[in-house]
């Protein structure tokens, strides 16, 4: 075996390959982000520990071993995220709610989406938007981020008040049509996922 050979690691077997690719695709839900920002928050206030002794650098077989141990290990990490307090029950799926909104005179109003932010007692959520693209709109308060858009959607996703004083979710309509909203807010509490059917006339 040539010194080329032991400096490159043996090939990753098929189905380790294929658990890395579908881990690598997994996105977090918003009640996980939800969560992990939480525990970033927490383990800044902890106070710092000694630094640890560098770990020793892998090489040739060790490499495929650490590489698998790596990703045992994430998966144990995201396992205990979602496990806590016993296991995520996953987000509630509220039935779609049809709302009927009358454009005035000028041709444009504001539609206040009567989204259930009580479920959360006061915590802040992060909410996704989601719409339709050819929908015309303006979000108020303005999203802090555009997730993105496609020929099928569009996602806003942004930090919302609830409870008392919580975060209106307006949206500016200025033509009439049916429009579908759905909005997805997660706290350390719920995460609720919502349907809108919008009929907006004159």
């Amino acid at each position: 075996m040539s010194a080329e050979d032991e400096d490159t690691p043996p090939p990753l077997p098929a189905e380790l390959r294929a658990a890395l690719g579908a881990l690598r695709a997994q996105k977090p839900s918003p009640a996980l982000r939800s969560r992990l920002q939480a525990a970033l928050e927490r383990s800044e206030r902890a106070p710092i520990a000694a630094p640890a002794r560098a770990a020793p650098v892998l090489r040739g077989p060790g490499l495929a071993a650490g590489v698998l141990m790596g990703a045992v290990l994430l998966g144990a990490l995201v396992l205990r995220a979602t496990g806590e307090r016993g296991g995520d029950p996953g987000p509630v799926r509220l039935p779609a709610r049809e709302v009927a909104f009358r454009l005035p005179g000028n041709g444009a109003g504001w539609l206040e989406l009567p989204w259930t932010h009580d479920v959360h007692s006061g915590a802040p959520a992060t909410v996704q938007l989601e719409t339709s693209p050819p929908l015309d709109f303006l979000l108020h308060p303005p999203a802090l981020a555009r997730v993105g858009c496609d020929e099928a959607r569009c996602v806003h996703e942004f930090i919302a008040r609830t409870g008392a004083a919580a975060t209106p979710l307006r949206v500016r309509i200025d033509r009439p049509g049916r429009y579908e909203f759905r909005v997805s807010h997660a706290s350390d509490l719920r995460h609720v996922q919502e349907h809108f059917v919008v009929v907006a006339a004159h």
